[in-house]
């Protein structure tokens, strides 16, 4: 019951991590994934299942090039998909016949098109598309989308909404209500812009200047996630004075919120993320004490918790943690690197 702490690279003898892990839940198959890039530049994945955790070297079972960056998976009906830079933008994939590889920027056909810094992916189940973005060297942001009938294809998000250049790596969400796509970045004039799309099309929206929140630090990632209760859409991104801010959305607009002051919480040394568990909000953060905190709203408020002290896990100085919901077992689980090397997970049930 409570916060407890798993070392998953311990408990599956599985390699250290090179790059920040992430997880993910696979609800028709009731498991959960955590994917990342090992030390040996292999792709692994962390699966468990009733039996417990175990281990995939998915490079291995592929036989795909090895990987330069953290590795990104998401679930797109009833396929797991794993997004990496390698030779190209890589694809893992598994159906019911296993795993499976392929390059998807060949794959759309995209020339000159360059990419830097991390991909992020998610399916659009209402549009049967998914969607991977990255930036390119130039600072725009680029998008691999597939459907059924002719695969994957590349679009210039920044140039299709007129925006401006990003200065790190862009986060995407669905909001399923709306039937639109979101994508969040920091821009290189510090400001948080949303790409978001419609059946007209791409546009650009400027929530700095909408919510007169405070500048945004450059290079560190503004995440987006949806409140489907309530029918908004929250992105909280780290500010210039290392408080976690959150831009939320309703029907009448967009707010801002200065979250570290709300719960009386330490300031922050890394990139926020967040995500919805039981009707109440989530925003995990690496804090300066190298602590991983864990900011909750419900109908109470805002609350800090040092999850690093509730569960005794080992300190992090540079790994930025995740998190997600397996609502089927009524809990929730962060992940996140330890400074050893180690995947760590904490978590939560009842």
């Amino acid at each position: 019951m409570g916060w407890n702490l798993n070392d998953l690279t311990a408990t599956t003898g599985s390699p250290d991590a090179f790059a920040q892990p992430t997880g993910y839940v696979f609800d028709a198959f009731g498991t959960q994934h955590v994917t990342y890039l090992g030390t040996d530049m292999h792709i692994h994945e962390l699966l468990w299942d009733r039996s417990g955790w175990h281990q995939h070297d998915l490079t291995s079972a592929t036989s795909s090039p090895q990987g330069d960056n953290t590795a990104i998976g998401y679930v797109f009906l009833d396929t797991q998909h794993v997004i990496f830079f390698g030779a190209g933008v890589g694809q893992l994939w598994r159906d019911s016949h296993g795993w499976h590889y392929e390059n998807i920027l060949g794959a759309s056909g995209a020339v000159g098109v360059t990419f830097t810094g991390r991909p992020i992916g998610y399916g659009f189940t209402a549009q049967r598309t998914q969607h991977v973005n990255f930036p390119d060297l130039s600072g725009d942001v680029q998008e691999l989308w597939w459907d059924s009938a002719s695969g994957w294809h590349q679009n210039n998000l920044t140039t299709a909404a007129g925006a401006p250049k990003t200065s790190a790596n862009p986060t995407g969400y669905v909001f399923d209500a709306q039937g639109t796509q979101h994508v969040n970045y920091v821009g290189v004039d510090s400001h948080v812009h949303e790409l978001w799309w419609d059946a007209a099309g791409w546009h650009v929206n400027d929530l700095t200047a909408a919510t007169g929140a405070p500048l945004a630090q450059n290079n560190r990632v503004a995440a987006g996630y949806v409140f489907p209760s309530q029918g908004t859409q929250h992105v909280n991104y780290i500010g210039v004075d290392n408080h976690i801010h959150e831009l939320w959305w309703d029907t009448s607009g967009w707010h801002h919120n200065d979250l570290t002051t709300a719960a009386g919480a330490p300031d922050a040394s890394g990139s926020p993320f967040g995500f919805m568990f039981a009707g109440n909000q989530e925003v995990l953060f690496r804090g300066v004490d190298n602590h991983i905190h864990e900011l909750s709203w419900n109908s109470a408020g805002w609350h800090d918790s040092d999850l690093t002290i509730a569960t005794g896990a080992p300190p992090t100085l540079y790994a930025d943690p995740t998190g997600y919901a397996f609502n089927a077992y009524g809990s929730q689980h962060v992940i996140y690197g330890a400074d050893n090397g180690h995947v760590i997970e904490l978590y939560w049930t009842p």
